[in-house]
């Protein structure tokens, strides 16, 4: 296979050991999908190519809890659902020269739609956000430093799914922004918040979004937002003012639930799939961003 199938709700990370992106949980997304049975296979994209690093994971799942644990040198997965129905509460971590692993401790419990980040500054991977079931929403933090959850409390966004969230070595903390706040006040937000063992609200209000993501880009200093739940979504970039158009030319279709990391070994923003806003299709194009501009890849 010369690229991995269309999907939404996958993860794309950076792995520091192997200096490649990573992509875990491709294919789900639509309403006819691989079985349930089918394991978590590892992707590996190294500019020109993708490639099947592991096939022999735990079942697959999307809108997990994924990072990168640049500590420790090693991916963490939590939670997640196949469907509905199949729900997912389990920790694993990942290493090229070991495979996949389970960490079975107590932690945050059944749990999708959730965001996981690194977090080198405190140490570990930072989970926030879900839903436990389709009643229960979450607005916990949880930090997890590979051999135990720890759950941090303080007052915050509030429950949220769909969100976007990301480590900022600017701004010394992780990121969240947006997403789709449940309850009695349910509605979509456009706001952006800062994780740094405590919260606090940290750019001006936007246009609502929700079913977004991104990542550092390191050569601009500054967190890239990719895609969101419509097609009029277009790429921001946040700088000291707040979030603004990234404003380059032929970016990528609007997608949403996309995957994006940044390459640090080749200075680029790799983006990977996603739905399409106004017809559902899944997308399993790949796009990258340089310091000129956008380019799609197609594998051979």
């Amino acid at each position: 296979m010369a690229r991995p199938p269309p999907s939404a709700g996958h993860d794309l990370v950076y792995d520091d050991a192997l200096q490649r992106v990573l992509l875990v949980n491709a294919g789900l997304g639509a309403a006819t999908g691989p079985p349930a049975s089918q394991p978590t296979q590892v992707w590996a994209w190294d500019g020109v190519r993708w490639q099947v690093l592991d096939s022999s994971g735990p079942p697959i799942r999307s809108l997990a809890g994924v990072a990168y644990d640049s500590d420790r040198d090693v991916l963490v997965m939590h939670g997640g659902s196949y469907t509905v129905q199949t729900p997912y509460g389990d920790t694993w971590e990942w290493r090229a020269d070991a495979g996949w692993r389970q960490i079975d401790v107590p932690g945050p419990g059944v749990l999708d739609h959730t965001q996981m980040s690194d977090d080198p500054q405190q140490g570990g991977v930072v989970l926030f956000g879900g839903q436990h079931d389709v009643n229960t929403f979450s607005d916990d933090v949880w930090v997890f430093d590979g051999g135990t959850w720890t759950s941090q409390s303080g007052a915050g966004p509030g429950p949220r799914v769909h969100h976007a969230m990301q480590y900022d070595p600017g701004m010394g903390g992780v990121v969240v922004f947006g997403g789709f706040q449940p309850g009695p006040s349910a509605q979509d937000r456009g706001d952006t918040w800062l994780w740094n063992g405590s919260w606090a609200e940290v750019a001006p209000a936007r246009a609502p979004r929700t079913h977004a993501r991104m990542a550092y880009d390191e050569g601009r200093g500054a967190l890239v937002l990719i895609g969101g739940g419509s097609a009029t979504d277009e790429p921001l970039v946040l700088r000291d003012a707040g979030w603004t158009p990234l404003g380059l030319a032929n970016p990528p279709s609007p997608r949403y639930l996309t995957g994006v990391a940044y390459d640090r070994a080749r200075g680029v923003l790799v983006v990977f799939g996603g739905g399409d806003p106004a017809g559902n299709d899944l997308r399993n194009d790949t796009w990258e961003l340089d310091a000129v501009g956008w380019r799609r890849i197609d594998p051979p």
